[in-house]
């Protein structure tokens, strides 16, 4: 993992550092607020796609069925492409009109950090799912997933990378780990605890294959520990590609556990729930000033 930054406490809305960082701390109805802009963001993003999608030549379906695979990724790909792109025009919105600060406290950059933490990212997922999900599958616990699909594995293992890291990795990273932690405020505790129990609440109306309310439940605690995770691995590297690796590599994570006949359904939605929570609170302990972090900002606006 790459150095540790130091906390960065700051005294306003109008900090122009780059993220992260522990801005001034909004109140409880400026985080119900930016809660909901997070929520609506993550829908409004998939817009620009979802019309491309629909224009004339871009159904994949006849291509498909003619075995023109690279033709049917790269007519999912380059719609997907547009998801984070439109993710960060709504960033630099919500910075510019909501938070009064510039695109870079946001923290969505390429430097020397991003893909060394974005290597550290995926790995810590793929330790944390796949062994779980083929030891569970060895011993019959849980559902071993049959693949019916028909693609090559070349194809598979493409798809499953632009959908991980591209469409849902970057996007929601961005929006959930790069504007709203710094939006919300205060210490790296509070933003971590903030955005995680908010990403794990919008999983409520995601479709998890629960058959139950407790699975449900298991469901969305799971989604809220994977969220403290992530934002502990970004303030500790100081990049949002470790929270978009360990994002993207949860789902190449699944897909390898699948190909390796891994068991998954909610007992292992239970192991990853502790292994996630650890790694956060493991993380979160060895972040710098942390004896410290929830005494600096103050509350604004």
């Amino acid at each position: 993992m790459t150095e540790a930054i130091s906390p960065q406490p700051t005294s306003g809305a109008t900090d122009h550092q780059v993220g992260p960082i522990q801005t001034t701390a909004v109140g409880r109805w400026g985080v119900v607020l930016r809660l909901v802009l997070a929520f609506v963001s993550g829908l409004v993003v998939y817009g620009p796609a979802l019309l491309l999608l629909k224009l004339p030549g871009m159904d994949g379906k006849a291509d498909a069925l003619a075995g023109n695979w690279t033709l049917v990724l790269l007519k999912l790909g380059l719609p997907i492409a547009t998801i984070p792109l439109a993710a960060v025009g709504v960033i630099w919105l919500l910075n510019r009109f909501v938070d009064h600060r510039r695109f870079a406290v946001s923290g969505i950059r390429f430097d020397r950090r991003s893909f060394p933490a974005l290597l550290v990212g995926t790995a810590i997922s793929l330790i944390v799912i796949v062994p779980a999900a083929v030891v569970l599958g060895r011993l019959g616990v849980g559902e071993v997933a049959e693949i019916t699909s028909h693609e090559p594995l070349w194809a598979a293992t493409i798809y499953t990378l632009i959908l991980g890291f591209l469409m849902q990795g970057s996007t929601e990273e961005f929006i959930w780990r790069g504007w709203l932690s710094q939006s919300v405020g205060g210490s790296w505790r509070r933003q971590a605890i903030i955005t995680s129990i908010g990403f794990g609440l919008i999983h409520i109306l995601s479709n998890g294959g629960h058959d139950s309310f407790g699975e449900g439940a298991l469901y969305v605690l799971n989604a809220a520990a994977f969220g403290f995770a992530a934002a502990t691995l970004y303030f500790a590297t100081g990049s949002i590609w470790a929270a978009v690796g360990i994002h993207g590599g949860l789902h190449l994570a699944n897909f390898l556990a699948v190909m390796l006949g891994g068991a998954l359904g909610w007992q292992l939605n239970l192991v990853t729930l502790v292994l996630y929570g650890l790694v956060g609170v493991i993380v979160m302990r060895r972040l710098p000033g942390r004896d410290h972090d929830d005494a600096a900002p103050g509350y604004a606006r």
